[in-house]
């Protein structure tokens, strides 16, 4: 009896530890997504959304910047349009993809 006992708890801890792993890995934004919150976060930085003193926007994001800012980050239009695409689908996935934006901007302005 005690062999089974033990045996059980074995397979229980292994299938915790399997499902935590799963779990983990389910956790990450994949390399599309970074790009995509670090794109999104250096445009509410550029468009003075984040402004410390809730000072109204500086600048206008012109046609151009918004250009600049897709080539620094790697993104196309085509990307970037499938990426809000699947986040609209993907409500936990955008969530995620908005708490790393926050990362980013509480980052910089440090």
């Amino acid at each position: 009896m005690l062999a089974i006992v033990r045996r059980m708890s074995l397979i229980l801890l292994v299938g915790v530890a399997i499902a935590g792993c799963g779990l983990q890995k389910q956790s990450r934004l994949g390399p599309d997504d970074l790009r995509f919150a670090a794109f999104y976060g250096d445009f509410l930085a550029r468009s003075g959304v984040t402004a410390k003193d809730g000072a109204a926007p500086g600048t206008e994001l012109t046609s151009a910047g918004l250009d600049t800012l897709f080539i620094r980050h790697g993104l196309d239009q085509k990307t970037f349009d499938a990426r809000l695409q699947a986040y609209s689908r993907d409500p936990v996935l955008w969530r995620k993809v908005l708490q790393e934006v926050r990362l980013n901007l509480q980052k910089n302005q440090k």
